[in-house]
Order: structure tokens, then C-alpha cells, then sequence
């Protein structure tokens, strides 16, 4: 392990987190990890790339020295980002499967365990079968999880980081909202999110910002598209900051005009019902607990449910995604217990029927020592937006 300038946490912090991957290996059983997840190299070494649609592994045995291996052109991102001393490349027209294959055997894996990180959504079903098939005279098991039970609880490092992307979001919201007018156009509120979250330190966002209006303010999941703001638009945003690959997210709601009693309603509910599962976090209560304060209290409304858990851990992230809902999400049933320095993005909403639309509010929060503190509160309230414009 070396010193690098460049890397975003102190080389204790990297020992720190070897060690918890080596602890929960040793009760697996496992001799040696491959590890091809972004967010776990990085999280573990340093390394980031947005190549890492390349082929890429981090190789970690039970003791000694972890080899990463990756394509060719990427070496001086190693070399110049990461801690790490060992590595391996491949170049254009080699197997980037064989030369792992090739590499795996200088570890002296005879008769031992070895673990691929199944749920990984840049390992294809091709190479885990070539691997398989490569390396003989071993006992795979799945290595998913390994390294994630050490990122649900963030140090005080990440939490720093965390807080500078949340600010980052409170300004892009502030700027969405300022130029969210009739005549102007998604593309344009869209614009202002990047200009404001950029301005304010952000990298770019494991997910594009999600804004869309009117009709379309019901996609799940919808990004702007062109279309032009008109009065009595619901305006639905939702997008993160992220600060060395750190994400805060934050979702809020406007409304051009007057708002009708359907859209007013199911914001009061949906903000109760958030308000409801920020003030039941605190350590030691349960993930069912949460998400059943705030669906509870949106049901009490007689909107119907939302469609969704009621949150999900952030933090390191790439594309496709800025969630960590794999590591740990709050949903009903879940009897996982809240910790300190554990961070969810709430994120309950409804679907507006009667305007093909969608309403909907969130805040990242950080698990306190004693309750919740929220992160991406400060700038624009947790209120139902009225923004000038409309016809009723």
C-alpha cells in the first residue's frame, strides 16, 4: 500500500476497510475475492475510471498484496489514483477472461475458495461460465455482499463528502425551481440542475436528473424531453449531488398555478408521511418501523399506497444508479436494525390520476447517535412549490 496525494481517504481508513472485507471472507471460508463492482474497488483502493464498462477485477486474498487487473489504457488511472502497488493489464485483441484466468493462478489456488461477486451488473453470465470453466481444482462460492456490509455504515470521512454533495443538490433545486416558468422547457430546467450541482463541486450523478411536467410528470423514472412548461403543470424533480463518487439526493414538487385538491392533498400526504419516517429514525430502530411510519400515514390520507420502499442507503455510486438499495432498503417486513452513521434517501410519492401525473418529496437523512439529522432540507422547504403561471 502507498501514499498518493490523490486519494480521497487516509491510508488507515483504506487498512480499515481491507480488514472488515478480510473478516467477513474468513467466516465465508474464502482464500481469495475477485471483486469487479466499481463502487467496491473504488470504495476499496481509490482506483475510479468511467471505463469501467472495460472488463475490470480487483483480485483481494486472505493476506498479502490484492492485484487489480484492468485494460491497458487505464493503467495511469492506477497508477495515479489508487493505493495499490500490484496490478496486470490487458491490451486490444487479448481475452481480458484468460489473462484473469492467467493471473488467478499465481495466487497458489490450489484446492482453495474462491468468490465472484454474483449480483454485480458488469459481470455477464459469459465470463462467469469462462471463469468457471478456466479455473479448475476450486470451490467458488458468492462473494456478492462482501464488501457492501462495510459500506452501509459511513465513516466520519464519507459523511463529510455526503454533506458537500447534499449541498450541491440544495443548489441545483434552487436553480430548477427559479427557472421552472411557463414557456421554458425541460431541457431547460434540466440545464439548471447541471449548471447549479456542477457550480457547487458536483462530479457527474450516478443518475441524470429526473424532471419532468405535466402528462409526462408520471414516468417513472422520467427524464426531461423537450417539452414546454404550461400553466397547471405539475413540475416533478428529483436528482443528486455527488461529490467523489459521494451522492445526496433530493426530490421535490411544484406546481404551475393554483394547485387542485388532488395534487394539494396527496402533497400534504406524501410530506406527513416523509416527515413521519424521518422522525421515527434513530439507532436501534427496526427498517420495518420506518417504512411503517410513513406508509401508514400517507394511507391514512385514503390516496392508496405507494408503489415503493419508503427508502434506501446512498453513497458511493456510479451509473446506472445513485442507490445503494441493494446494500439495505426500508421496507416493509425488514427487521434490520438502524445504526449511527447509516445514510437512506427517503423517498415516498403518489400518483396524481386524475393529471396522468406524480407527486412526490425526499430528503437524504444520516442516522444520528440519538435520532435523524437531514441533509438537503436547508434551501428549499419541504413544501408543495407554487410556482407563478396557470389558468384556474
Amino acid at each position: 500500500m502507498r501514499q498518493n496525494e490523490n486519494l480521497p481517504f487516509s491510508l488507515d481508513e483504506y487498512k480499515s476497510r481491507l480488514a472488515k472485507v478480510r473478516e467477513g471472507m474468513a467466516r465465508r471460508g474464502i482464500d481469495l475475492a475477485l471483486i469487479s463492482i466499481p463502487e467496491n474497488i473504488y470504495y476499496l483502493t481509490g482506483y475510479t475510471t468511467l471505463g469501467y464498462y472495460m472488463y475490470q477485477t480487483l483480485m483481494l486474498p486472505a493476506e498479502g498484496e490484492p492485484l487489480i487487473l484492468t485494460y491497458r489504457e487505464e493503467l495511469i488511472n492506477i497508477e495515479r489514483l489508487s493505493w495499490l502497488e500490484n496490478w496486470q493489464t490487458y491490451g486490444v485483441g487479448q481475452d481480458p477472461i484468460q489473462v484473469t484466468i492467467d493471473t488467478v493462478r499465481q495466487f497458489d489456488i490450489a484446492g482453495k475458495t474462491l468468490s465472484i461477486e454474483e449480483s454485480g451488473y458488469f459481470f455477464p453470465i459469459r465470463t462467469y461460465n469462462q471463469l468457471i470453466s478456466g479455473l479448475t481444482g476450486v470451490t467458488w462460492k458468492d462473494g456478492s455482499g462482501l464488501v457492501e456490509a462495510g459500506r452501509l455504515i459511513k465513516s466520519d470521512a464519507e459523511i463529510g463528502f455526503i454533506r458537500q454533495a447534499a449541498n450541491a443538490a440544495m443548489a441545483g433545486m434552487r436553480e430548477a425551481l427559479d427557472t421552472a416558468r411557463i414557456g421554458r422547457t425541460e431541457n431547460d430546467v434540466a440545464a439548471a440542475v447541471y449548471s447549479a450541482t456542477l457550480r457547487n463541486g458536483s462530479e457527474y450523478p450516478g443518475s441524470p436528473p429526473y424532471v419532468i411536467s405535466g402528462e409526462r410528470s408520471g414516468l417513472p423514472h422520467g427524464t426531461w424531453e423537450g417539452r414546454e412548461l404550461r400553466g397547471d403543470d405539475i413540475v416533478f424533480l428529483e436528482f443528486s449531488g455527488c461529490i467523489k463518487r459521494y451522492s445526496a439526493a433530493m426530490m421535490r414538487t411544484a406546481f404551475i398555478g393554483d394547485p387542485p385538491d388532488s395534487v394539494k392533498g396527496r402533497a400534504d400526504a406524501v410530506i406527513e408521511g416523509l416527515t413521519a419516517a424521518i422522525d421515527a429514525i434513530r439507532p436501534g430502530a427496526t427498517s420495518h418501523e420506518v417504512d411503517a411510519a410513513c406508509r401508514d400515514t400517507i394511507l391514512k390520507y385514503g390516496y392508496g399506497d405507494h408503489t415503493h420502499e419508503t427508502g434506501y442507503s446512498i453513497g458511493v455510486c456510479y451509473p446506472p444508479g445513485w442507490n445503494e438499495s441493494h446494500i439495505m432498503n426500508l421496507h416493509p417486513g425488514d427487521e434490520t436494525v438502524l445504526q449511527p452513521n447509516m445514510v437512506f434517501h427517503l423517498v415516498p410519492s403518489l400518483i396524481v390520476p386524475e393529471l396522468n401525473g406524480h407527486v412526490g418529496f425526499s430528503e437524504t437523512v444520516r442516522v444520528t447517535e440519538t435520532g435523524c439529522e437531514v441533509l438537503t432540507d436547508k434551501v428549499v422547504p419541504r413544501e408543495l412549490q407554487i410556482l407563478p403561471g396557470g389558468t384556474r
